[in-house]
């Protein structure tokens, strides 16, 4: 009987061996996926660009001469200081933008003295940014969501795509086909085609789409390069606020695409885990001071405050003001 017990026991205690046994390897079975599971909740968000007749190298082709053509219309920030450094923030946020992997943009960037709070990209890479938005931003986050916003516009190649659907609409399919085989690159056929590279350019008009798109790239780039993802968002909203005046461009530029502060809000958890984020830098607030003791920038003679305007009498003037038209 004592032994029929002990054996029963035995039993008993081999079965909870096994039990333990189970639950130990269960628990290093989660222990070791759950860092896979959390990777794979925050996937990488698909950011792909829209129909587009330019390849990127025509992209940097055409910002390439429109940036000529800029940097002899606009007054621009000469001080060597102002200009590293813009360039130095801009180009640590680019190696964060997406698709990138088969072509690498030349990115330039350059401040324009005119205290209207606004920027612009045109294709391939070539930004630049208002003195007045640089001031306005509070901290250096809030002034890289202004230059990762605009890297959204250029990774996502929205110039040349709102140029491909206006050559589509006032061309016959096979005209344009016919231009498109007389030479190996469009740069040349814009110009015979009436679209200009001024500061109304039709390069710098954005939908509500398109805005959505650079949003949520803006973010991502933030996110990836550690400032704090929610500056951007912030950043329109304090202006649009507080500078209400010398705002009105940016958002006839960046039609708000409604409920922005709130996408971003969504948008920021599924990028992945919260992080120490920086929001603000000596530098920043250095360049911010330097920019104040400036001189006050010239004022206006154009009619396009975003890009900075200050059109030289006699300049170039834009030759699309019939395309100034805000698409929905």
């Amino acid at each position: 009987m004592a032994n029929g017990y002990n054996q029963g026991k035995g039993k008993r205690t081999l079965r909870g061996t096994e039990r333990f046994r189970r639950a130990v390897c269960m628990f290093s079975f989660t222990l070791a996926v759950w860092p896979l599971g959390r990777a794979l909740a925050y996937q990488r968000p698909n950011f792909t660009p829209g129909f587009n007749l330019f390849s990127p190298p025509e992209d940097v082709a055409v910002g390439h001469k429109a940036s000529a053509q800029m940097d002899h219309s606009l007054p621009l920030v000469q001080d060597p200081a102002v200009v590293q450094y813009i360039n130095s923030l801009g180009k640590y946020l680019s190696q964060f933008a997406p698709n990138q992997k088969t072509f690498k943009y030349p990115w330039t960037f350059h401040v324009v003295n005119s205290d209207a709070i606004n920027a612009f990209a045109l294709p391939g890479g070539y930004i630049y940014v208002n003195r007045g938005a640089i001031v306005a931003a509070q901290d250096e986050a809030e002034l890289a969501g202004v230059l990762a916003h605009e890297e959204g516009h250029v990774v996502m190649r929205h110039g040349t795509h709102e140029a491909s659907e206006k050559l589509l609409a006032d061309m016959p399919l096979e005209i344009l086909a016919g231009y498109l085989g007389q030479n190996s690159s469009l740069l040349g056929q814009l110009t015979e085609l009436g679209i200009g590279l001024g500061v109304n350019s039709l390069f710098l008009k954005n939908s509500r789409d398109m805005e959505t798109q650079a949003d949520r790239v803006g973010t991502y780039i933030l996110y990836r390069s550690g400032y704090d993802p929610y500056a951007m968002a912030q950043f329109f909203k304090i202006i649009q606020e507080k500078y209400p005046e010398r705002t009105l461009e940016f958002f006839s530029d960046h039609p708000d695409p409604g409920n922005r502060i709130e996408a971003v809000d969504e948008e920021v958890p599924e990028l992945g885990p919260a992080k120490t984020w920086k929001t603000d830098s000596p530098e920043f607030e250095a360049i911010k001071q330097r920019l104040l003791a400036m001189p006050p920038p010239p004022k206006s003679q154009g009619a396009h405050e975003g890009a900075g305007a200050a059109l030289p009498p006699g300049g170039n003037r834009p030759i699309l003001t019939n395309l100034r038209e805000e698409k929905n």
